[in-house]
């Protein structure tokens, strides 16, 4: 991980803004020192959490419930595959039956 934003120089600011942006966004962590914020607890020295245990909970729920949906997703669409296999088996047997004198 890149150095403590409260480690930075000022030079280092300036001319790493686009940096600063994307550490900085959104700000879930702030610095109990100097108020610094960043998006992970290791771009400050002395990190506090910004975000409440209901947000964590919400996001947590979300992330179950998306892997949820993903894992429905995946069954869904094996169960489609075995179920094309089968009827391509349905077909072949059919026609073997077919061909019989």
């Amino acid at each position: 991980m890149a150095k403590a934003l409260c480690k930075w120089r000022r030079g280092e600011v300036e001319a790493n803004l686009s940096s600063l942006a994307i550490i900085t966004t959104p700000p879930r962590v702030a610095c109990s020192k100097c108020a610094r914020v960043a998006s992970e607890k290791g771009y400050v020295c002395r990190p506090i959490s910004l975000v409440s245990g209901e947000e964590k909970k919400a996001k947590k729920a979300k992330k179950a419930s998306d892997h949820a949906a993903k894992k429905a997703k995946k069954a869904k669409q094996k169960a489609a595959k075995k179920d094309k296999k089968g009827k391509a088996d349905k077909k072949a047997r059919k026609k073997a039956k077919s061909d019989k004198p």
